[in-house]
């Protein structure tokens, strides 16, 4: 359960300390001086001194509670007993021995001394409850355990807990080195929600310049000198004198201005209108940066390269000198370029290759010793990513009990599988029983089936016909579904979709007037069908990119690219923003890949970076309601 790294020091106890002092005073005689006559050299005898032993305790123990029948002198001594095994690590046997005393009650006299020998000797244990051992550590008075010790082991059980402020806030006192300490807290402050940063400022103060830091390294004006000026404003504080090491290296992270950019896309052949809709969002982010740069910034030359019927070491050789690098956009591309790339380049590619650690671990396994990789970053429009961020959202709001409907394509099984995981591992982690009822469907016969038996309306039914054939007498009541289910998630294609939210709704029946939402991914909606299809998707909450949604900022470009590409699909609109971004993100990756905290709002998501080099978009989420699209603020 020991979770602060690597320390291993013991809560000291008063009982023990004096103990074993005690036993060293009482056992070791002065040395004794004799004169001998045959030489004036004194001579010292060395008497061993005797150590006392726990089961002399427990000795002592039974002859008083058989002799005196004194509860509270034969416990003392248990206790004595108990100190001595904890003082020899024989961690089980003072566990006995406490457990066992517990189950008879302890005098008030004893409960503090007890209550000290209890924690130290269930903290290392996994299976104890975190709440009650702290708990019991609050019951401990000071002169128990110092204040580092507390803060040490209040880290560890709020960890635990899953109380991240807690912890960081007692971390300020713990007896970690002060960069270890910095880093502990910073980790935990970084990755806290702007709902938590706002309860720091109310219930933590010893943090909230930790909070200031982290607004002032998302400011455009971060810089030495703005650092300076905090470090003066919060002198005497930890930060002061010691800085999270990510916040230094950002310091001296320079925006890119590459002098050539190369871009490598499909642009012929089956895929010639994916790569070519890309191709037009990153020439519009490009002009985009031309009309609104500076005299100061000079913009790339930019070469597009079309990796149709290219081998890997032709594309590598049409790079020539050119060190920045966006694309390409097939996975297989991807593999077989990284390779071969040199390591001055580098890469934003337009895809993300199943397992990216392990791929670099392989390089890093099967290379010398000097060699060194290009420096590549992902950025993908994956549609599992959509099915995560939807499960860690209903999780989140409590719900425990959804049911997924998923569509039988390589796809949306992708997106079905890549829910369940992540459901099952925030289950696991979790306190509160949880389930997930998956329905796999090929056409729309097993759509309504297996929607109907997933909710219950099946049995219900089949309930409601053998009563009636029992009675000979028409029953009028209404099928009724599980009451347990709280979410629906689809994921299937737009047409599908249209088809599954009119089942549902017809097939559940709401209890206390609470509708079961139903969510679905982008990959459920379609902007090209009209109006007619909004109707038969009313009240569905789904994901999308920021620049397919109502009242977004980009109008303007919005407006030109409309009529542009006038006819453009829904699916190229898609594209377009993922070339947008990917010509914006280009300059920022230093930055966000040294604070995967700092994000940046693109057309296609909320956009960071994580230690692996990939890409994370967050989606906003809209829902259907009156027969339009409605960006929800949530």
């Amino acid at each position: 359960m020991r979770h602060i790294g690597q320390l291993s020091q013991r809560i000291v106890f008063a009982t023990t300390a004096s103990l074993l002092l005690l036993t060293g005073c009482g056992s070791t005689q002065k040395p004794v001086s004799t004169t001998s006559v045959a030489t004036e050299k004194p001579v010292q005898t060395v008497v061993e001194p005797t150590v006392e032993l726990p089961s002399e305790k427990l000795d002592a123990a039974q002859q008083v509670w058989q002799s005196t029948r004194d509860k509270e002198a034969r416990d003392r001594l248990l206790l004595d007993a108990a100190s001595l095994y904890m003082a020899q690590n024989d961690i089980a046997q003072a566990k006995a021995i406490l457990v066992s005393m517990k189950k008879e009650g302890i005098p008030s006299s004893l409960s503090t001394q007890f209550n000290a020998l209890l924690f130290n000797a269930f903290i290392d244990d996994t299976a104890s409850d975190p709440q009650l051992l702290l708990s019991l550590l609050d019951s401990v008075p000071s002169e128990y355990v110092s204040d580092q010790a507390r803060a040490q082991y209040e880290m560890q059980l709020f960890t635990a807990l899953g109380q991240p402020l807690n912890a960081a806030n007692s971390a300020l006192a713990s007896p970690l080195p002060e960069h270890e300490k910095v880093q502990y807290v910073w980790q935990r402050i970084t990755q806290l929600s702007q709902d938590k940063l706002d309860e720091v400022n109310l219930k933590f103060p010893a943090l909230h310049p930790f909070v200031a830091l982290r607004a002032l390294s998302l400011d455009d004006s971060f810089n030495e000198d703005t650092i300076l000026q905090f470090q003066s404003v919060y002198r005497g504080h930890i930060l002061s004198k010691e800085l999270p090491e990510n916040v230094a290296l950002a310091m001296t992270i320079k925006s890119v201005e590459p002098e050539k950019l190369a871009v490598l896309l499909p642009l012929s052949g089956r895929l010639a209108r994916t790569g070519q809709a890309v191709k037009d969002g990153i020439m519009a982010a490009y002009f985009n940066a031309s009309s609104n740069a500076s005299t100061e910034i000079n913009l790339p030359t930019l070469d597009f390269i079309d990796t149709v019927d290219k081998t890997p070491e032709a594309i590598i050789a049409s790079l020539g000198d050119t060190r920045f690098v966006i694309g390409p956009l097939l996975k297989d591309t991807i593999d077989a370029l990284i390779p071969l790339l040199p390591p001055t380049v580098n890469m934003l590619a337009l895809n993300r290759p199943d397992g990216i650690i392990g791929t670099m671990e392989l390089l890093n396994e099967t290379a010398l010793p000097e060699t060194t990789f290009a420096d590549v970053k992902y950025f993908a429009l994956a549609p599992e990513d959509e099915a995560l961020q939807l499960a860690q959202y209903i999780f989140d709001k409590g719900l425990r009990a959804p049911i997924v409907i998923s569509s039988q394509s390589s796809l949306y099984g992708r997106m079905n599988d890549a829910f369940v995981d992540k459901w099952n591992t925030l289950s696991a982690n979790h306190r509160t029983p949880s389930n997930v009822t998956t329905v796999i469907f090929s056409d729309s016969g097993s759509l309504k089936d297996g929607i109907t038996e997933a909710l219950d309306v099946a049995q219900s039914n089949k309930r409601i016909n053998q009563i009636e054939y029992m009675t000979n007498d028409e029953v009028y009541n209404m099928p009724r579904s599980r009451r347990d289910i709280d979410a629906i998630i689809a994921f299937a294609s737009p047409q599908d979709t249209e088809l599954l939210n009119p089942i549902i709704e017809a097939s559940l029946n709401p209890y206390d007037g609470k509708q079961v939402p139903v969510y679905a991914t982008s990959r459920s909606m379609d902007y090209d069908s009209g109006k007619n299809q909004w109707r038969d998707l009313k009240n569905i909450h789904f994901l999308d990119m920021p620049w397919l949604m109502p009242e977004h900022k980009w109008q303007p470009l919005a407006k030109l690219a409309k009529e542009t590409w006038p006819e453009r699909t829904t699916l190229q609109n898609r594209l377009f923003a993922f070339g947008f971004d990917a010509y914006d993100l280009l300059s920022k990756v230093g930055y966000l890949s040294t604070l995967p905290y700092a994000s940046y709002e693109g057309l296609s998501g909320k956009l960071s970076i994580n230690e692996q080099g990939e890409v994370i978009r967050l989606l906003p989420q809209g829902i259907i309601q009156n027969e339009e699209v409605q960006r929800l603020t949530e």
